[in-house]
């Protein structure tokens, strides 16, 4: 008996599996990916979604929607520690999974999945998971347009069950995703028709100014700490054609590292899914023991060696799952290298990390615009 105590008071202190994440991840174009808080108890977590079902039925936008690999937090430098490489999965997954709801809504023009953030798309998104054990998914979310306005930054929880897993085709957490995407269009419902097509020419500018600082830098004036066009180009400006051509190469870009993340949801995403229900399974025992325990209404037979056993394969299912997930994972950052992209009678290849191949092939068109306009 005192043994099988020992097994449960070891599990009560490692507790659920639950996933934080905390710290900015840089990016390449200098804008920080939203970060959570590094100790995020649950007292902060807002209450639970409720059912909820998608706006598809609003008069569509044609603003393009970047949604950037949620934030993973710090990184343990040991490569075999799992948890770190499941970080990674979750984030991505995450980020893939609401891109696929605000698709869905067809509300918005394309909507893609960025390794980091940029100025590639009008409208933003960033986000960090602050917990995800399974039962609850909290995340940190904040979308900021080209012009600087925040349109949303909240706080999101769903609460799933064991009956949320027994459907494999759909998301045990899609309320919570349902719910990003519902707000995002009732900020947009805030703005007036003038305001979304000044904003289009705003991120057409930003994005220009990126590119080729010099030759863009008094096209845009802030103002109150929001940016409005201070002039426009003339429509036969050949800059502002030059721009659109490398816009069009990145994008192509975007779309193949998408395909990507759709393998990448194909392979992982069911041993993912397993593992949060292992972890949902591990967290509701362990959370009905505290409870007898509390009350003082602990058995001998609840305590008995059997269901310790219990405990015990419940939290073996969650390793044995975890660890399936790293071995995925692993295989699959190891076959995003390398990607080769032609650009006109010239080929590329890129290599390491998908946020690596990123930074390369930015750094390309960054060359490639400063050779039309005869800097290089």
């Amino acid at each position: 008996m005192a043994i099988a105590l020992r097994w449960v008071t070891l599990l009560l202190l490692l507790g659920p599996l639950g996933l934080g994440c905390a710290g900015p991840r840089e990016s390449t174009a200098g804008l920080p990916a939203y970060a959570a808080p590094e100790v995020a108890s649950a007292s902060d977590w807002p209450q639970p979604i409720d059912d909820i079902a998608l706006q598809i039925n609003l008069e569509p936008l044609s603003l393009e929607v970047g949604v950037v690999v949620f934030d993973e937090g710090v990184r343990n430098p040991d490569a075999r520690d799992a948890r770190d490489k499941l970080r990674s999965v979750e984030t991505r997954l995450a980020a893939a999974y609401l891109r696929d709801v605000l698709t869905e809504s067809g509300q918005w023009g394309a909507v893609r999945v960025l390794p980091v953030a940029s100025h590639f798309a009008a409208l933003t998104l960033s986000g960090a998971i602050v917990h995800s054990d399974g039962r609850d998914l909290v995340v940190d979310i904040r979308a900021i347009d080209a012009s600087n306005r925040v349109w949303l930054d909240a706080r999101f929880h769903s609460q799933a069950s064991a009956s949320d897993y027994l459907d494999n085709t759909t998301e045990p957490f899609r309320n919570l995703f349902i719910s990003i995407a519902n707000q995002l269009r009732a900020a947009a419902d805030n703005f007036a028709p003038n305001d979304m097509a000044r904003l289009m020419s705003v991120a057409d500018l930003r994005y220009a100014q990126e590119l080729a600082p010099d030759a863009f830098s008094s096209y845009l004036t802030e103002e109150n700490g929001y940016l409005k066009p201070n002039r426009l180009p003339a429509d036969s400006d050949p800059m502002m054609a030059r721009i659109a051509r490398i816009r069009n190469q990145e994008a192509l870009f975007i779309d193949t590292v998408d395909e990507q993340y759709v393998d990448l949801g194909n392979e992982l995403g069911p041993t993912y899914r397993l593992w949060r229900r292992s972890s949902l399974e591990q967290a509701d025992y362990l959370e009905e023991y505290t409870e007898r325990a509390s009350g003082r209404e602990l058995m001998a037979k609840q305590g008995s060696f059997a269901a310790m056993q219990q405990v015990y394969s419940a939290y073996r299912s969650v390793r044995i799952q975890e660890q399936d997930l790293f071995e995925l994972a692993t295989g699959f950052d190891n076959e995003t290298a390398p990607t080769v992209l032609q650009m006109g009678e010239s080929v590329v290849r890129l290599g390491g990390t998908l946020d690596q191949q990123y930074a390369q092939w930015r750094r390309i068109l960054g060359q490639l615009i400063a050779i039309e306009r005869g800097s290089l």
